[in-house]
């Protein structure tokens, strides 16, 4: 939050490193499970797509064509891999990677460059964090029926109301600091507490797929930074969306 609030580009490093591992996460994911990934190729791409939001709009079309010669490099390399199997796969994961994680986070450092972007930002934080505790608390405590059991066993659908209604509440907290009308709280908050869940879907259907149970070791006890910045990745465009649409 100290960098949110400082400058857009401070805040845009650590989610360009943060993408990045995202990036590199997923690939060592899906090599595990057997399939020969371009994990370099996709971290790299992911923290380039979040950079280039960071740069003055006169500079983001070098920004585009470095990412495009990266891109186009990591394809060209696969032509040199002896394997006769599963490179165009390789490089396609590394795109899709660096989409879904560079991509998506790349919305917070516009959401920081709008008016009162500090405070859009911190909104999507705080959207995530309330989605994510009371959904855990709820259906940890009241959890009674099952919610997407084939990709997270653990959901239920009284977590699910449990995070909708935490999401619409600080949504109407933010209200008066960014001025919109307060009952745009619930339709904001509902499909905001939708995006967080989203993520955390998503997220759990790559960790399905890979048959890991975290996506990383990078934070002991805490898996992987996917598993800490899921449901923001999908919380960052829908706040954007919002905030263009009250501006």
């Amino acid at each position: 939050m100290a960098l949110a609030w400082w400058h857009p580009l401070a805040l845009a490093v650590p989610m360009a490193l943060a993408a990045a591992a995202i990036a590199f996460e997923i690939g060592t994911m899906y090599a595990a499970s057997g399939l020969r990934v371009s994990r370099g190729a996709g971290a790299l791409l992911a923290a380039a797509l979040v950079a280039r939001w960071a740069v003055a709009p006169e500079q983001q079309p070098w920004a585009d064509l470095a990412i495009g010669v990266i891109a186009a490099y990591t394809l060209l390399r696969q032509l040199w891999h002896p394997r006769m199997y599963g490179r165009f796969t390789s490089w396609g994961l590394a795109l899709a990677s660096a989409a879904y994680a560079g991509g998506l986070l790349g919305f917070l450092i516009l959401l920081r460059e709008l008016a009162d972007g500090f405070w859009w930002v911190a909104l999507a934080l705080a959207v995530t964090w309330a989605y994510d505790s009371f959904g855990y608390i709820v259906g940890r405590s009241l959890g009674r029926r099952g919610f997407m059991t084939h990709i997270s066993p653990r959901k239920t659908w009284e977590g699910v109301a449990g995070g909708l209604l935490a999401a619409i509440i600080v949504v109407a907290a933010f209200a008066p600091v960014l001025g919109y009308d307060w009952w745009l709280a619930v339709p904001v908050g509902f499909l905001s507490g939708l995006a967080a869940q989203a993520g955390d879907l998503v997220a759990s259907m790559i960790k399905r797929d890979t048959g890991q149970k975290d996506s990383g070791r990078l934070i002991p006890g805490h898996g992987g930074m996917l598993d800490r910045l899921d449901a923001l990745l999908f919380v960052a465009p829908a706040v954007f969306a919002f905030a263009r649409l009250a501006a």
